[in-house]
């Protein structure tokens, strides 16, 4: 291969490079803003007003016609005895459980009355000294008003292996406290003897009926990764600038200045 040839290529692959990676900076850049204006319709959801109990979508519509993160008023009585609380959830670096209370609907005349959604009521600290020991948790009874966010699901983490269904039947008196670490259509089916509605609800403060001081609810805001898309973006751009610099000054610059010397002392060589 003479050295022209080889130059050639080198040349060609920098302008490849720059190119590829200047490419899926642009491709990065794309996702932060489909992600931007995800956010910014989750916003606009935020300041519509709360979805009440007949609202909710309870003709076999899935999670995914939800409008997640609007606001939730719902009305119904809570089914304390169906609370499943969920293990190795964090918050502010604390480890506990995040607990799940079914809430059968109140919306007279309308297809979702007597259905059941799910609610995720707040999140305990685990007692350090018995890791199965749950604290009280006072539940209202009669109806209640339940002032959240619509979410597609309740939480879920990471599990290695699947968990046993729940020996216990719908019908009878359950053992509490439920723990698990997730839970899924199957176990709901088996705890409760139907399918609860699509999606659930975060609840973000106690109802006005409840004298509830034991849960918390610092819930983090939703952050669908902007930020994340925009710092690829600036690496792939930075690996786009550097191939183009090193190709201009590998096969332009240091070739020129080479040659410059050599001839600078051919020069002197001959004077």
């Amino acid at each position: 291969m003479t050295p022209g040839t080889a130059r050639v290529i080198a040349c060609v692959a920098g302008l490849l490079t720059v190119l590829a990676t200047a490419a899926l900076g642009q491709w990065q850049l794309r996702r932060a803003d489909e992600k931007q204006q995800a956010q910014t319709l989750l916003q606009t959801r935020q300041q519509l007003p709360a979805w009440q109990s007949a609202d909710w979508p309870c003709g076999g519509r899935t999670a995914e016609a939800l409008p997640v993160q609007r606001t939730a008023q719902l009305t119904g009585t809570w089914l304390a005895e169906r609370t499943v609380w969920l293990d190795n959830r964090t918050q502010q670096g604390r480890t506990g459980f995040e607990v799940i209370t079914p809430l059968r609907l109140h919306a007279p005349g309308s297809a979702c009355d007597g259905r059941l959604l799910l609610v995720q009521r707040g999140w305990v600290p685990r007692d350090v000294r018995d890791r199965q020991r749950v604290p009280d948790l006072p539940t209202a009874t009669g109806l209640v008003t339940v002032p959240g966010r619509v979410v597609a699901s309740v939480s879920r983490a990471y599990q290695l292996g699947a968990e046993p269904l729940p020996a216990t039947a719908p019908s009878a008196a359950p053992v509490q406290p439920l723990i698990r670490q997730n839970v899924d259509a199957t176990f709901w089916q088996a705890w409760l003897g139907q399918s609860p509605l699509p999606g659930a609800v975060l609840q973000v403060q106690a109802e006005p009926q409840s004298s509830d001081t034991v849960l918390q609810r610092q819930w983090a805001a939703p952050d669908l990764g902007r930020d994340k898309h925009l710092g690829y973006a600036a690496q792939w751009f930075a690996l786009s600038a550097m191939a183009a610099a090193l190709t201009l000054w590998f096969q332009f610059i240091r070739p020129q200045r080479l040659a410059r010397r050599l001839a600078r002392n051919a020069h002197h060589a001959t004077s």
